[in-house]
């Protein structure tokens, strides 16, 4: 139910607007709130306490301000509209007809709405905070070019009524929305945000960002950012359950994509090529209904990544060749897609192009910088091709914009590698631990334990994972023992190669050097 009518007058419920042959007639907040009351009560004869508790919550007042709206109702309506039942309550006379707004069909990709932020706190001058955080988070948002976002003048024509977030998801055609309260004072700003499936009214993720106001705008600004950077793998994950539940043949060439796209984040780090091979196929069937499907194209560019790090492809320069050449076909359909310009920066720094890859992965940062993934990836290659220190920084920057993101264990290997470039050799057994823990069968973080842990001068908990990651990976250890690396940079290849060898038991641990030995830079 979006709106009823009553003699020549329309109540719109979802945007609080009383309209009189299509002329908005002003009315003040209790005044809609009664007259809403009484109109979806119209069966009944509403009582003054149930008044009182719904248009003056948790307020105390006197009789004369509800016979006040009241004869601002009845002057407005006609006398006969609201009528006084002795003893009882309050009665709407008029004929009444519901109509309904037809549903907005879903968008083929994830669809969100941030809606207006409720204010708390006495201090009427700071109330307009809480415009400022809403308008600043959809922006952010919008830079996910894999969400649909809805624009922040159809999120705020909700205003702070009371929600059906079932009803605002039909209207809006939107599967997610982002409802919150912001609570400031002069020196200090709360801000409580929560995401929800508005298709089932399930609650998906919530937190509460406490930030200093010595100056507001960047303040705005940081919690918009981590925000977003919080709620963007919430609703990869949720989109990740959603989209196995439904049937291949089902689903469109996005849906196909995005499927692809799903597996290939999830099943990343492990050695097992048979994910990426599915999802490829995916991608490939995405790419004969739609040739210029540019998530799919991404997915093809992620496939030869893991193919060639893992060391599971036939050629790798041709795996390499191919990946590129995929990543560009997705930024041709689209330039501002931040994940295929990672990704092509990636397979060009796996190809020792360094001065095509770190631009890349640098644009790819400046065009979403609220992708902690992407930073992180980003900080990795800082530290081995650049300064290690800057890197370290970027990359545990990345980490802690997304503390509970899905693909968690990749993120603390990047950390973990760009300590190792650094030599804090500590640091990166820690994240190698870490990243175990989130993804137990990844090789990945043991390739990085083994090596840390021979710089910590622990050859025996070197010994121990390098054995692991044999039996895990075995062409994958074989490709790191003929000395093939992530990086170029003859200090970090030197170090990590003569480490895994003595991890593996090829060279004696004398062979490393003191684990004390640190670098700023290379």
């Amino acid at each position: 139910m979006d709106s009823l009518t009553f003699a020549d007058f329309t109540l719109h419920l979802r945007t609080r607007k009383l309209l009189r042959a299509g002329d908005t007639i002003k009315l003040g907040a209790r005044a809609f709130d009664l007259l809403e009351l009484l109109v979806t009560r119209r069966d009944d004869v509403v009582s003054r306490d149930d008044i009182m508790r719904k248009v003056w919550p948790d307020t105390v007042v006197g009789d004369n301000n509800l016979n006040v709206q009241v004869a601002n109702l009845r002057r407005l309506l006609g006398s006969d509209a609201i009528v006084t039942v002795s003893g009882r309550g309050l009665h709407f006379a008029l004929d009444v007809e519901a109509g309904d707004l037809p549903a907005v069909e879903l968008p083929d990709k994830p669809s969100i709405v941030v809606l207006p932020f409720s204010t708390l706190g006495d201090d009427p001058d700071l109330s307009w905070l809480a415009d400022g955080f809403v308008e600043d988070i959809t922006t952010e948002l919008s830079r996910f070019r894999d969400l649909f976002v809805v624009a922040r003048n159809s999120a705020f024509a909700y205003g702070q009524a009371p929600r059906d977030l079932r009803l605002i998801s039909r209207e809006l055609g939107v599967r997610y929305a982002l409802e919150g309260s912001v609570r400031a004072s002069v020196s200090r700003v709360r801000v409580t945000a929560q995401l929800i499936d508005a298709t089932t009214g399930g609650h998906m993720w919530a937190e509460t960002f406490d930030r200093d106001m010595q100056d507001h705008l960047e303040t705005q600004a940081n919690v918009a950012r981590a925000v977003v950077s919080c709620i963007a793998p919430q609703i990869d994950r949720a989109e990740a359950v959603r989209v196995r539940a439904r049937a291949t043949e089902d689903l469109p060439a996005q849906g196909l994509a995005q499927r692809a796209w799903t597996i290939i984040s999830a099943g990343e780090m492990t050695y097992d090529r048979a994910p990426r091979d599915q999802a490829e196929q995916l991608a490939r069937e995405a790419l004969t209904r739609d040739p210029d499907l540019g998530l799919a194209w991404r997915v093809l560019a992620w496939v030869a990544w893991w193919n060639v790090y893992h060391a599971t492809t036939v050629s790798v320069p041709d795996a390499l060749a191919e990946g590129i050449d995929a990543a560009t076909h997705a930024l041709e359909a689209d330039p501002t897609d931040h994940h295929a310009r990672r990704l092509r920066g990636q397979l060009h720094l796996m190809n020792n192009d360094v001065r095509s890859g770190l631009p890349d992965l640098r644009e790819a940062h400046e065009i979403n910088p609220n992708c902690a993934l992407t930073l992180c990836w980003l900080g990795l290659y800082e530290a081995l091709n650049g300064d290690p220190e800057k890197g370290v920084r970027l990359a545990q920057a990345g980490l802690r914009r997304s503390p509970r993101d899905p693909v968690r264990g990749s993120m603390l290997c990047t950390v973990g590698f760009a300590q190792f470039a650094a030599r804090d050799y500590e640091a990166a057994a820690q994240a190698a631990e870490a990243a175990l823990a989130e993804a137990t069968q990844g090789a990945t973080p043991l390739i990085l334990g083994a090596i840390a842990y021979v710089g910590l001068g622990q050859t025996a908990r070197a010994a121990e994972m390098f054995r692991r990651v044999e039996r895990m990976a075995p062409k994958l250890v074989k490709a790191r023992l003929s000395g093939k690396w992530l990086s170029s940079n003859p200090d970090y290849l030197r170090r990590a190669h003569m480490f895994f060898r003595i991890a593996g038991g090829f060279a004696p641990p004398e062979a490393a050097e003191p684990s004390s030995e640190k670098t700023t830079g290379l």
